[in-house]
């Protein structure tokens, strides 16, 4: 009996240590979470840590099928055996309306625990991708990741001066394009695969940060441009290519007033048009009547 008692009381105390253990883990997980949140300091649109999980990221080929991905311990890990091209995806918390990046940056830390080149050089392809689907647009930026590092830390200021270009039309990309594309971002890409062999492939510390305060409404998703570059027929390079330029000038101009005027000048056409043509028949009834 005594040494049953002890066996209870053994076990009794385990069960306590387990749960005084299980809720010391969830307070530090508590403690973690807080320090996350004040770590997105004012400056910081979104930020990715991966430390239990991959946070909602995803990844994919070039070709939008799925590839397998895993995070811990502060790593979005991924892997091939060959050439296929596939990208680290972003998160929701990445994506939509983040036009504060204009002029700001996105960073982050590109890895390979191994890789094999098979005798050859990395691959040439963009090594980010920002997408909107919502504008058509795909804005991608290439050269950024080193070849033959094991790690890499990198910074890419999101502007027209920060080296993208249309990935349909391989123009560089306007201040209107890059605008509209993160004002509705469906897709923030990184590449992860870079040779041609088997690779082993991480990324962390993704940061995207915001940019020099300023107030882009008038440039960012004005409706007024697409229905000026229609009239104008520009094409949509063309469009891009002077829309900041174009909207600038329709900033001077009110366009209620601009639309009434023109709704005027079109009536009192259609007026003088009908008058003429009262004139004409009045005189051609007239004609007939002198014979």
């Amino acid at each position: 009996g005594w040494a049953a008692k002890r066996i209870s009381q053994g076990g009794c105390r385990a069960a306590m240590v387990t749960r005084g253990a299980l809720l010391a883990l969830a307070a530090a997980l508590a403690a973690l979470a807080a320090a996350d949140a004040q770590q997105l300091d004012e400056q910081t649109l979104a930020r990715a840590y991966f430390r239990w999980s991959a946070e909602g990221w995803a990844a994919t080929t070039k070709d939008g099928h799925d590839w397998p991905v895993t995070g811990e311990l502060g790593q979005l890990k991924a892997s091939d055996d060959d050439d296929t091209v596939w990208y680290f995806s972003a998160s929701p918390d990445f994506l939509g309306n983040k036009a504060e990046a204009y002029g700001g940056t996105i960073a982050f830390t590109l890895g390979h625990s191994e890789y094999n080149s098979l005798g050859l050089g990395a691959q040439e392809e963009y090594d980010i991708i920002l997408s909107s689907a919502v504008h058509n647009i795909s804005l991608g930026h290439k050269h950024i990741i080193p070849p033959w590092v094991t790690s890499s830390e990198n910074v890419v200021e999101i502007s027209e001066e920060g080296g993208w270009v249309d990935t349909v039309t391989g123009e560089s990309a306007t201040r209107l394009s890059i605008l509209r594309t993160i004002s509705a971002l469906t897709s923030v890409k990184f590449r992860g695969s870079l040779y041609f062999g088997h690779e082993f492939s991480y990324l962390k510390d993704v940061i995207l940060s915001k940019g020099p305060k300023q107030d882009l409404a008038w440039v960012r998703n004005d409706a007024h441009i697409d229905e000026l570059c229609g009239a104008l027929k520009l094409n949509a390079v063309a469009c891009e290519h002077y829309g900041v330029h174009l909207i600038k000038a329709m900033q001077k101009v009110n366009m209620n007033k601009l639309r009434a005027d023109h709704a005027s000048m079109v009536r009192k056409r259609k007026e003088f048009e009908q008058a003429a043509e009262e004139r004409r028949s009045n005189w051609e009834r007239d004609t007939r009547k002198e014979f």
